[in-house]
């Protein structure tokens, strides 16, 4: 039952914010940085850049730390100066704050589970005012030095709260990271498919549709 979920968690990047800020980083950021460095066109740069992040993949640490990027490519600038280049573009999903504000008012405490690195997430919660929605803040990658393709990520922010898998609710955008993984800890977790292109009783669409699952008639929680 609903009443006795204390925690609800949420993702960060595609599930509380648009990923326009992030690909600008990796996919217009470091590539035309190596394009000006070595001389070479920006889509022959990204191409280049794109091949050696699929090397490394989601599943590994350094897919998501910026000054590892700078360095392999031999970058000339400072992890926080490129992200201030595009900060402009950090946006919440147009439900974002009034589901937060909702839920607040039911007494769920509030936290973030990404595996987004501290200086990002930390800018992205500065400049779309939704940081004091939050009591905790937990990135996977900075804080635990794991990706969330490890159960005791979960584990983790759950002996910190002092609390069971059973008092805790998680979304997010990722299926496996953020919906096979927790559920397998024993966590209510929903899967955020904002594509629309999956269903099911614990697939959501947006975030408004949290709050139907939750409460509304024949929910699944």
């Amino acid at each position: 039952m609903v009443r006795t979920k204390t925690v609800m968690s949420f993702d960060m990047d595609g599930t509380l914010t648009d990923k326009g800020f992030v690909d600008s980083v990796w996919l217009e950021g470091i590539p035309h940085l190596y394009s000006i460095k070595t001389g070479v066109p920006f889509d022959d740069a990204w191409d280049i850049v794109k091949k050696e992040y699929d090397k490394i993949g989601k599943d590994r640490l350094e897919w998501y730390d910026l000054n590892y990027w700078i360095e392999k490519f031999a970058l000339n600038v400072a992890s926080r100066d490129l992200l201030r280049c595009f900060e402009h573009r950090i946006r919440t999903y147009p439900e974002v704050t009034e589901v937060l504000e909702e839920l607040q008012q039911r007494d769920f405490k509030l936290i973030v589970v990404t595996n987004a690195r501290k200086e990002f997430v930390e800018l992205e919660l500065e400049k779309t005012g939704i940081k004091n929605y939050f009591k905790h803040v937990f990135s996977a990658t900075s804080d635990f030095a794991l990706v969330k393709k490890k159960v005791a990520v979960y584990e983790k922010v759950c002996q910190i709260l002092e609390i069971g898998p059973q008092e805790m609710i998680h979304v997010g955008d990722e299926l496996y990271f953020d919906f096979k993984v927790p559920r397998r800890l024993g966590i209510l977790a929903f899967y955020l498919d904002r594509t629309g292109k999956h269903k099911g009783d614990f697939v959501i669409h947006n975030l408004k549709e949290l709050k139907r699952k939750l409460y509304g008639a024949g929910s699944e929680a």
